[in-house]
């Protein structure tokens, strides 16, 4: 066992993507999912590609090799072709910490993303395992570039396929946290303007927002840039009089996009993906409260959406 001084948890917050998740697994089989190669394999590569190779010496100088193959037709350009990648181990902590590097290498490197230190940490929460992932480039430069390959979107996508290894199930809704920031992601089966409408009607947000044990008894939106919200909230047994969420809608594109500045000033962005009858949601809010309290609240928001979508008529 080593301890590697330069921990991306010190490193400057300007070249380092941290990102967090809770699996519903005991961290000794998360851990696993992380250190068996058959395992790693299977859900590490994002969606669309697969790792032919997957060799991992699992100890402190060790080398990491995985090849991402581009599977399916719809990646485009990236389908058939190959990206080797490899690293080395720095720290492994069994059940605790890993951490390595990891590059693309030979042809297609160009089209991977730059070299990177990933440290991952598995705290155990009871059965529960939260998982903290450090992605830290070697230079600011190589951050941004990072970020524009969509390092956090391709994160997302392994990560809810490690939940269906580790869980059985992929989730309803993936919530991821960077930063500050908390970002839930559900896949809906309705056409897109059916759940834009059932997200923006007053008559419709009523039915979903708010989470266990509240409910919200009225609901005002001005539905335009720089257009208000109020939205009540209280506990559905009267018990406190409740507060009211409100703020100033920044930016509106139908059937595609709201951003909207809170009241307190956070900024919350909700994106509607269109997916060929079906629609991607993807909801990213800063956070004000802790990281536990605001993901069990959003994601109990967004299922209660989803039971009142259902019984929306599709017209």
């Amino acid at each position: 066992m080593t301890k590697d001084t330069d921990s991306p948890v010190t490193a400057a917050a300007d070249r380092t993507l941290t990102t967090s998740r809770v699996f519903d697994a005991p961290r000794e089989l998360v851990y696993r999912a992380w250190t068996d190669p058959k395992q790693f394999a299977k859900w590490f590569p994002p969606d669309g590609f697969t790792a032919p190779r997957c060799e991992l010496d699992v100890r402190p100088g060790g080398t990491i090799r995985v090849d991402m193959h581009g599977a399916e037709p719809w990646l485009g350009d990236f389908y058939g072709k190959t990206f080797p990648g490899k690293g080395v181990y720095r720290e492994v902590v069994p059940n605790e910490r890993l951490s390595f590097t990891f590059q693309g290498e030979g042809e297609g490197a160009e089209n991977s993303p730059p070299p990177i230190l990933m440290t991952v940490v598995f705290e155990a929460q009871g059965r529960k395992t939260k998982l903290t992932i450090h992605q830290t480039a070697d230079t600011v430069a190589g951050y941004d570039e990072m970020v524009k390959m969509g390092a956090t979107e391709g994160l997302r996508q392994s990560l809810d396929k490690l939940t269906e290894l580790v869980e059985g199930k992929r989730p309803d809704t993936s919530v991821m946290v960077t930063g500050r920031t908390l970002t839930l992601t559900r896949v809906f089966d309705a056409p897109r303007d059916l759940v834009w409408r059932a997200y923006t009607d007053p008559a419709h947000i009523v039915k979903w927002m708010f989470s266990n044990d509240w409910e919200s008894p009225f609901a005002e939106t001005d539905l335009r840039a720089g257009g208000k919200f109020r939205i009540g909230m209280r506990p559905a047994d009267h018990s406190e009089e409740g507060f009211t969420f409100d703020g100033t809608y920044r930016d509106v594109v139908r059937p595609e996009r709201i951003v909207q500045v809170i009241g307190d000033g956070r900024v919350m962005k909700t994106t509607f993906d269109d997916l060929g009858g079906k629609t991607k949601l993807t909801l990213s809010v800063e956070m004000s409260e802790s990281e536990e309290q605001e993901r069990e609240g959003w994601t109990q928001i967004l299922e209660h959406f989803a039971q009142h979508l259902a019984t929306v008529p599709r017209r």
